[in-house]
């Protein structure tokens, strides 16, 4: 069982062909999908309003009287508050913890040190990077959390599908921000304005497939696109067509970033700051200057001169990214999810 009481909106492989979710639970949908070719999968979220079977996986209601008998695993996304209730009801089960946030920013920060201690001694925690699985272990550390069960397994990134007589033409003037507007939407907003004052050829594509989105750009002076709740493959399209992916997040670690791989997957390069996963996950990520590092000799607290340059630069010659190769591997990071639930 994947139990899920995080997300706010209703999903299922119906919805998601048709409008954006969040990386968790598009991502969930994906997992669930591999996992059913060994196992009996069934998705219980606080949103389903009657059961329902879809590509042989059941979505069920947030009720016990509805799930199965017996369950060998229950995988808990993010949040452990129904840990003791789910472990009442199925003593026998293995729990794990699916974690997408890092720990500063979760319910666990929060948590009194006898109740993190039981969520450890009850529970397997997996990460979606390396980067969040030592954050956690950094943090339970200090709280002198004993037996510390953790671990970390990648997203695996698919390919998007676009129209047969698709043909792809990259715009030198295009840039996109896909991701939700707390992950450095403000920040991105106001590099661009500057970008803009050197060229007003310049536009920025706004994208949310998730839902935060209440945003207003009356400023704008139509340089700013805001494409609203769109599906992943025409954000992978509008990735695919833009000169980079302008993400300029330094105030939400990323825990992997998904749409920053995505981007490099469509050959896109980012520019990103240094915070979190976000190293970890872009293709050679220094060395195609993708990670927005401090200048000693300039005082520029926010990279502009650093990030406008880069820019400009790419406009000429733009980097050959491509998908890092620890995120092509989906047999090598289906096997291991295997391995954690077998």
């Amino acid at each position: 069982m994947f139990f899920d009481i995080v997300a706010p909106y209703e999903y299922n492989y119906e919805i998601i062909k048709k409008k954006g979710l969040g990386a968790s639970e598009s991502y969930l949908l994906a997992v669930a999908n591999e996992l059913k070719k060994t196992f009996d999968i069934d998705i219980v979220t606080k949103k389903v309003r009657y059961n329902y079977e879809q590509n042989d996986i059941v979505f069920k209601k947030c009720s016990p009287e509805d799930w199965s008998a017996n369950y060998h695993t229950i995988i808990i996304q993010r949040s452990a508050k129904n840990l003791s209730f789910l472990k009442k009801i199925y003593p026998k089960a293995n729990f794990i913890i699916w974690l997408h946030d890092f720990f500063e920013a979760s319910e666990y920060a929060e948590m009194p040190i006898d109740e993190l201690q039981y969520v450890i001694d009850n529970a397997k925690l997996i990460c979606v990077s390396e980067w969040a699985m030592k954050n956690f272990e950094v943090n339970l550390k200090l709280r002198k959390i004993k037996n510390v069960n953790i671990d970390f397994n990648y997203f695996f990134i698919n390919k998007p599908k676009f129209p047969k007589n698709y043909i792809n033409k990259v715009d030198n003037y295009k840039l996109c921000f896909m991701s939700a507007g707390h992950k450095g939407l403000e920040q991105t907003l106001r590099v661009f304005e500057y970008l803009y004052q050197q060229n007003n050829k310049f536009k920025l594509y706004i994208a949310n497939p998730t839902y935060d989105q209440k945003y207003s750009f009356e400023n704008s002076k139509g340089s700013v696109i805001n494409l609203g709740n769109i599906t992943r493959d025409e954000v992978c399209k509008h990735m695919k067509e833009s000169l980079c992916v302008l993400h300029l997040n330094n105030v939400y670690p990323e825990t992997f970033g998904c749409v920053n791989a995505e981007a490099n997957l469509m050959n896109t390069p980012v520019l990103a700051y240094n915070l979190g996963a976000t190293p970890e996950i872009l293709d050679l990520p220094f060395i195609y200057n993708q990670i927005i590092e401090p200048d000693p000799y300039r005082v520029d607290k926010y990279e502009l001169v650093h990030i406008i340059e880069t820019i400009l630069k790419w406009q000429i010659k733009r980097p050959k990214v491509k998908l890092h190769p620890k995120l092509l591997n989906k047999d090598k990071i289906v096997k291991k999810w295997i391995e954690i639930l077998s």
